[in-house]
């Protein structure tokens, strides 16, 4: 039994309560940088950082809770706290799962920042060119003292208490900015990821990429007026087996969106 049967999706009613039973999260932080300046106008920058995590507090994930039920069943058990908590209608299908807000053990990440960024005066204004990517190595979740850790990195972590996680994600930004004009490029990339949910066909879930476009021209010292473009090309997100057909942690169905601003200074 799965609220992600094969076939359907279906709905299930699902209440997530308070422990007073739970303990404050914790955490402990490193970080280590640098900025290396090898020429007038470009600054490259590296940052490494680490994170662990201890006493999570996190949702149960509603599947979780369905298994336990599941596995007490099959074993011939009756009364049991899991199945207690998940509520059948007489033909045996899923109505509601009753969850809890809980203490986990831990989650360790590490990765690394790096940027660039290019600047110099061009055409009676200042072009400026920039990059930044974000590389998750290790995202290791631990759900109890003793057990053994999962990673969690290049997935969408259903079956953890993890987020959606892409190993790598990056942005692009060109733009000018002029005495009246001021305009910018900006591209974003999501790399390639896999779907850990239980029961599907195709795990694999594409990589992204997306641009926007943003243009400002000041009518007056006072007034200006802004034109955006979000995803220009009007690209879908990478197909991915949700009840969406899509990862709505990580990416935007909207499509294209065109939005006019005016701006008045006081």
């Amino acid at each position: 039994p799965s609220v992600f049967d094969r076939g359907a999706f279906v709905f299930v009613n699902t209440l997530t309560t308070g422990d007073p039973e739970l303990k404050p999260e914790e955490s402990e932080t490193l970080t280590a940088g640098a900025v290396w300046t090898p020429l007038p106008g470009l600054q490259l920058g590296l940052d490494a950082w680490r994170i662990d995590y201890t006493n999570l507090i996190v949702k149960e994930s509603a599947q979780t809770v369905i298994d336990r039920a599941a596995a007490d069943d099959l074993a011939g058990l009756t009364g049991t706290a899991a199945q207690a908590r998940v509520t059948r209608a007489p033909g045996g299908a899923l109505t509601f799962v009753d969850l809890r807000f809980t203490n986990a053990s831990s989650i360790e990440t590490q990765g690394l920042d790096l940027s660039a960024r290019y600047d110099r005066d061009l055409f009676d204004g200042r072009l400026s060119a920039s990059a930044t990517w974000t590389y998750v190595d290790t995202y290791d979740i631990r759900l109890a003292p003793g057990a053994a850790t999962t990673s969690g990195v290049g997935s969408t972590n259903l079956n953890t208490l993890g987020r959606s996680l892409p190993q790598d994600r990056g942005e692009f930004a060109v733009g000018w900015a002029g005495p009246t004009d001021t305009v910018t490029v900006l591209a974003h990339y999501t790399g390639a990821y896999r779907n850990d949910r239980s029961g599907i066909t195709n795990a694999a879930i594409d990589s992204w990429t997306t641009v926007d476009l943003h243009y400002v021209r000041a009518l007056s010292p006072a007034l200006d007026l802004s034109l955006g473009v979000v995803n220009v090309a009007d690209s879908d997100p990478p197909l991915a087996q949700f009840a969406l057909g899509y990862d709505p942690v990580v990416a935007d169905p909207r499509g294209r969106v065109v939005s006019i601003g005016l701006t008045k200074r006081f």
